[in-house]
């Protein structure tokens, strides 16, 4: 299903879609980050809903430990995250969760290989193991992250990147800046920023921006694809704190100044 860029999946285009009885599956983003942008992935699990037979994988790459995904509540069959984004872990390791549902017509599939096998990841599971050699260094960093997680508390997680995302937007509108996604659709991880006057908002040398910054000691990203320079972004998620946005923020003013 095609969306213009930086637009959220709406439910009503999904039912659409699912109506014509065609799909036996429904993937979804829930958080698209060159653009910031959430889709409204609890809208979408109530309406698919209606077609138990379609099958529904979320890529939560971005959002997962950063806020709430109720699995099972939302009737996600299989859902697949990276450790390089919201985990704060280096790139490398992939988790998913596969439902009762997902195994068992992964079972059905003649051709469906050996390394990315479910079933087999399954029958592995059971022993502790995994069906090929895995990446221990990034298992054992997982495990230590996992704790931090329980630490700090899911919920206690969820709200600081909530608070922490809301700076970065309060920091945005005091300058003058629009933001990319549609209102309500911001993401909670990452903060996609317009740059110019046909957006509403101001116009800066982004590239000038970031160097100002990484001067200061922090990166920020000059937009990707089609929209560098006339966006940038900022990212919140993962060890990111109240106290380490506000030094970015401090570092942002400063630039933003010498502009």
């Amino acid at each position: 299903m095609q969306v213009d860029w930086g637009s959220p999946i709406r439910a009503e285009a999904v039912d659409k879609k699912l109506a014509t009885g065609e799909f036996d599956a429904l993937t979804l983003i829930h958080n698209e980050t060159s653009t910031g942008t959430m889709s409204p992935l609890a809208e979408i699990a109530a309406l698919k809903k209606k077609y138990p037979d379609v099958t529904f994988i979320v890529d939560a790459v971005s959002s997962m430990t950063a806020v709430p995904i109720k699995f099972d509540e939302l009737g996600i069959a299989v859902l697949l995250a990276g450790t390089q984004k919201a985990f704060a872990l280096p790139p490398g390791l992939a988790v998913f969760v596969a439902s009762p549902a997902a195994l068992a017509k992964a079972a059905t599939a003649k051709d469906r290989g050996y390394y990315f096998d479910f079933v087999e990841f399954e029958k592995n599971a059971k022993d502790s193991m995994t069906p090929s050699t895995p990446a221990i260094p990034h298992i054992y960093a997982l495990s230590s992250k996992l704790d931090e997680f329980y630490a700090e508390g899911l919920e206690q997680r969820y709200a600081r990147h909530k608070k922490t995302n809301q700076m970065i937007h309060d920091w945005a509108a005091k300058h003058g800046f629009t933001l990319f996604p549609e209102k309500g659709f911001e993401s909670v991880t990452l903060t996609c920023v317009n740059n110019g006057a046909k957006a509403g908002g101001r116009s800066v040398d982004v590239a000038k921006l970031q160097k100002l910054v990484k001067e200061r000691g922090f990166l920020i990203d000059g937009g990707y694809g089609k929209i560098k320079g006339t966006t940038f972004r900022i990212s919140n998620m993962g060890d990111e704190t109240e106290a380490t946005m506000s030094q970015l923020i401090v570092a942002l003013d400063e630039a933003v100044k010498l502009l």
